[in-house]
């Protein structure tokens, strides 16, 4: 049987995005998460379980994962030695940078413009509404290609 604590990650159908989308667990009653913090928009609502079956069963996959490193010893490992694959750092002069909107689709080694997180490099789709970009403060999972209510 899971344990949830407040903090923790889990996977939850977000009522403002319309996705199953990682949030946070702001309350937990009776061993099961009550209130949650969409970790995309921050807005809080109940807990709601996933629509999609595959979120569900990735959520059970979790509980069985290892912990995270610390994000001091992913600092210091990515110091070491960056691969060879990795996106640059930086944007080379001559890139083109696209202001980042959810209702846009990117592709992978594109340079965005995010309002929080700044200037970053997509690095892979991981589905048809979310890529994964590369910034300055770490690795973020970004919503993509969601047409917006007009």
């Amino acid at each position: 049987m899971t344990t949830y604590r407040a903090g923790q990650e889990i996977d939850s159908y977000c009522t403002k995005c319309k996705l199953d989308l990682t949030h946070k667990i702001i309350a937990v009653v009776a061993n099961k998460p009550a209130n949650v913090e969409c970790r995309t928009c921050y807005g809080s609502h109940k807990y709601r379980a996933p629509k999609s079956a595959s979120a569900a069963a990735n959520a059970a996959a979790a509980s069985t994962k290892t912990p995270r490193a610390s994000k001091s010893a992913v600092s210091k490992a990515s110091t070491r030695g960056a691969s060879e694959d990795a996106p640059p750092a930086a944007p080379p002069p001559h890139a083109h940078i696209f202001i980042y909107t959810i209702a846009e689709r990117f592709a992978p080694n594109t340079w965005i413009s995010h309002k929080t997180f700044g200037v970053g490099v997509v690095i892979r789709e991981l589905a048809l509404n979310k890529i994964e970009v590369r910034f300055d403060s770490g690795t973020k999972v970004l919503v993509q290609n969601t047409p917006t209510a007009s």
